[in-house]
């Protein structure tokens, strides 16, 4: 019974790499899988290459640990705080971050696929190149965050806040961005196939040659934004006009065009959204 009975620290004593990371904050490439380290201070702490393979690291301090190489796959790191750290090249696929702090960190070229992100605070962080294909991101902070050429594929951004967030290029296939506020981002460039906006904020987006092939598009919110015109069936929903009355619009449009006025609006083949480098919709 007293055996069983032996707190976290009396267990981590019991191997040396982990002891050596207590007393000095070093264990660059060390072997610490499935190694107990919550509630730990390890701020400033230096990980390079180490393995943390299934480690339990709730609630750990490590701001501005460098943690580049790191195997953290399956890692908890639920309430961690990681904010300044650098997590370059990381592999934390199906890792645990919900609720962590990232604020600020650079996780560029980071795998987090199918790891779960909820409402962590990734603030101004770098994720450049990341793979988050399948992550679950539900209410993630990315506001400011630089995340060009990131995989976003079949993630979960539901009501995510990304204002101002830098998303050019970055693939967001299949993703689920329904409430999502990105206001004042970047989008240019970016993949949204089949992605589902619905009731999303786009207000003063940059839009240019951003591909929303197939995609949800029902009242997104495009106030301000860059590179894009919108439909006279949006602009129906947005003044709530019945159909008879939307068709009252659009023939006056067509008059107008027969009398040599231009429309408001633009010309759309299919969906509500279009933008103006190649107009893919």
């Amino acid at each position: 019974m007293a055996d069983n009975s032996r707190n976290d620290r009396d267990m981590m004593s019991d191997r040396p790499e982990i002891s050596r990371l207590i007393a000095t904050k070093q264990c660059q490439g060390g072997y610490l899988n499935q190694a107990a380290l919550a509630g730990l201070n390890l701020s400033g702490a230096d990980l390079r290459g180490a393995q943390l393979l299934f480690a339990n690291l709730s609630r750990t301090n490590l701001q501005n640990a460098l943690l580049s190489g790191c195997q953290l796959s399956f890692a908890n790191l639920v309430h961690a705080d990681l904010t300044a750290a650098i997590l370059q090249g990381v592999q934390a696929k199906g890792s645990n971050l919900l609720e962590a702090k990232l604020d600020r960190a650079n996780l560029a070229g980071a795998n987090l696929t199918f790891s779960s992100l909820v409402n962590c605070n990734l603030f101004a962080a770098d994720l450049q190149g990341a793979n988050l294909f399948g992550a679950n991101l539900i209410r993630v902070n990315l506001e400011k965050a630089n995340s060009v050429g990131a995989n976003f594929q079949g993630a979960n951004l539901q009501e995510a806040k990304m204002t101002g967030a830098n998303l050019s290029y970055a693939d967001l296939r299949d993703v689920n961005l329904v409430g999502a506020d990105l206001s004042d981002a970047d989008l240019t460039g970016a993949n949204l196939r089949n992605a589902n906006l619905l009731n999303a904020n786009l207000t003063g987006a940059t839009l240019l040659d951003t591909d929303f092939t197939s995609a949800n598009l029902v009242g997104v919110k495009l106030d301000g934004a860059i590179g894009v015109t919108r439909s006279p069936s949006i602009a129906a929903k947005e003044k709530s006009l019945s159909p008879k009355e939307e068709n009252e619009e659009n023939e006056g449009n067509r008059a107008s065009r027969g009398n040599g006025r231009q429309p408001k609006e633009a010309k759309f083949h299919r969906q509500d959204l279009h933008t103006s480098a190649i107009g893919r919709v």
